[in-house]
């Protein structure tokens, strides 16, 4: 079954491709935008390593300041019969690196078409890079972590600050079926497939990364609320060694979502299940082809007070990935797997890693499970405009391990006699300052600091801190 559905898709995906070759071009929209970002970043491995100053006197902080620049271009295309094309171009580079890096490349950041009333009016088709968000981005919504933490660098290879590489679009087949009206239905519903491409290795060969899955939602009148319920599969087939009798990673995901806005408050909340085989676990603990059962929860709400002057907005967030034991460690390690998450709301712990995982920013605490695994985030936030076009918000979280560990005093030796488990990670402050100069361009300050809490030891404990300012034209 799965095979016939995947073989369906690609003829139609071909179908598509061929399209536009005949087609009359009707309209053309040509537009882009330019961010440069300068940033200053202090202990972000949570390992001060400056070195002594000249002539003695205390150590320097472990900082780094630099400067980096996306450029995009963006055209669209609208085409006879129901045909559209959209195609994105984007530049990213440090300034002046002498890295080796590929600062003057351009590549294709997205490149897809879309078919609609294809066969009949409520199907849609869309082939090619594309962005593919389901709800809030929770579990589906972006490449980000499966492309960098799987090659250890963004896909342009010219950046330090992978979290803001362009390139995070998936290559995919996306079908969205509107069954608003048909069977005498009333509910508006709508059906989405996507199928995607995470990792080709060998053509030819089976030893590829897919996800594929479909996703039922609704849009209510009653308090602009929606609902939706989801299903995805991971299969990882780079697992499997030749004549090996491991399992292949092949794990699902099933989730349901709502959210609703009565009056000035705005509640959300997501619930999803995951189980099958594990892949390939990045931090190297967990075994391949163990069982996966695991759950992942993000819960939250948020009230504006629209009749005060700066029109304040008040919030709170809690995010939950469950955890297992580590394999004789007396450890937690990796419970939930991570999927293709896009929704992040912190500037530091969100992209903290192990030491084994190099995508982001690794530490080497004996113990520490990356974010997005074994977690809870428990968190207030909210936003105020002191003036008309300036938004100021910050937001204070919490992380805590579901599975606590027992700390090394020094990596990897464990502190002789520690039985006591820990589970407080730190506390992260991230302030968000938004300047809408004119309708076009955008000036911006983030300031983030993250607090290690009781599983860091020496000398991994240092307190990490970024600022970073931007400034940004869309046309």
């Amino acid at each position: 079954m799965v095979k016939a559905t995947l073989r369906g898709a690609v003829l139609l995906g071909l179908l598509g491709w061929s399209l536009p070759v005949f087609a009359e071009v009707q309209n053309v929209k040509v537009g882009g935008d330019v961010t440069v970002r300068a940033f200053h970043r202090q202990n972000l491995d949570l390992h001060d390593e400056g070195e002594a100053r000249e002539g003695g006197g205390s150590q320097l902080l472990d900082a780094e300041d630099f400067i980096m620049s996306t450029t995009g271009i963006n055209i669209g295309a609208d085409l006879t019969e129901n045909v559209s094309a959209f195609i994105r171009l984007a530049n990213e580079r440090n300034w002046d690196s002498t890295a080796g890096e590929a600062t003057g490349d351009i590549d294709f950041s997205q490149g897809y078409l879309t078919l609609r009333e294809l066969f009949y009016s409520p199907l849609t088709l869309r082939v090619g890079t594309q962005p593919v968000v389901w709800g809030r981005g929770f579990v589906l919504g972006s490449n980000l972590f499966p492309s960098v933490n799987a090659t250890g660098d963004d896909r342009n290879a010219a950046i330090t600050p992978n979290e803001f590489t362009d390139f995070t679009a998936f290559d995919a087949i996306r079908a969205t079926l509107d069954l608003s009206n048909l069977g005498g239905l009333t509910l508006p519903l709508t059906a989405d497939y996507v199928f995607i491409k995470i990792d080709e290795n060998a053509v030819g060969g089976s030893d590829d990364v897919n996800i594929q899955g479909v996703n039922f939602s609704s849009q209510l009148d009653a308090w602009n609320s929606e609902v939706e319920a989801y299903f995805l599969n991971k299969r990882d087939k780079t697992t499997v060694p030749a004549g090996s009798s491991v399992k292949t990673g092949s794990f699902n995901t099933l989730g349901v979502r709502g959210s609703t806005q009565p009056g000035s408050a705005y509640l959300y909340g997501e619930l999803a299940y995951q189980f099958g085989t594990r892949p390939i676990d990045p931090a190297g603990v967990l075994p391949t082809g163990d069982a996966v059962q695991a759950w992942g929860v993000n819960l939250g709400g948020d009230y504006t007070f629209a009749e005060v002057a700066t029109t304040p907005k008040l919030g709170a967030e809690w995010r939950f990935y469950s955890g297992t034991e580590a394999p004789g460690t007396g450890n937690g390690a990796a419970g939930w797997v991570v999927v293709a998450p896009g929704y992040f709301r912190t500037a530091l712990r969100e992209f903290q890693t192990q030491s084994t995982v190099a995508g982001f920013y690794p530490n080497d605490q004996a113990g520490v499970t990356s974010t997005g695994t074994n977690q809870h985030e428990l968190a207030v936030y909210g936003d105020f405009k002191p003036l008309e076009d300036l938004t100021i918000a910050p937001r204070l979280s919490f992380f805590i391990f579901d599975v606590g560990v027992i700390p090394a005093a020094a990596p990897p030796i464990f502190s002789a006699g520690q039985t006591k488990r820990k589970s407080f990670i730190g506390t992260e402050w991230d302030t968000n300052v938004v300047y809408n100069y004119t309708d076009d361009v955008q000036l911006g300050l983030l300031y983030a600091l993250f607090a290690p809490g009781n599983v860091f030891r020496t000398p991994n404990d240092s307190t990490a801190q970024e600022l970073i300012t931007s400034v940004s034209v869309k046309f």
